[in-house]
């Protein structure tokens, strides 16, 4: 067995057209598409990240507004409680001034009544001494 120079040739030239073919035919696009699926992995990467940190800032955001809401509520609740507990004291006021004025008209009623008790009183004992004397005076 010996080594023929033109079969190694021809070998070597079939090898290199067939390796050139191929590198044409399959290497490229083959590497072409592994570098596009590539590219969309990395993309697709990039888009969850990117989503994943406007989720977390939209949820810091919402947890934010939740908070400044319930103290909005909480202040608009004690504005309305303190509203209340001035139309309270405000009622309570009327109230006692009501009471007053209706107090006062009874005294002034109770003074004027008395007053005029006491006008008969002083009248009906005056007619009695007068028929007292009378009474003594004649008999």
């Amino acid at each position: 067995m010996s080594i023929q120079i033109s079969v190694v040739i021809w070998t070597l030239i079939c090898f290199i057209l067939l390796m050139l073919i191929m590198n044409n035919l399959l290497f490229k696009p083959l590497l072409s598409l592994m570098d596009k699926r590539r590219e969309r992995i990395d993309a697709a990467r990039a888009k969850k990240a990117e989503y994943d940190r406007l989720s977390a800032q939209n949820e810091s955001l919402a947890a934010e507004k939740r908070a400044e809401h319930e103290a909005d509520e909480k202040k608009l609740i004690k504005e309305r409680v303190e509203k209340i507990q001035s139309d309270r004291k405000k009622a309570v006021e009327a109230a006692k001034e009501i009471r007053q004025h209706k107090l006062d008209e009874t005294r002034e009623k109770t003074d004027a009544e008395e007053a005029e008790i006491l006008s008969k009183l002083s009248t009906h004992s005056q007619e009695l001494a007068v028929m007292l004397a009378d009474r003594i005076v004649k008999g």
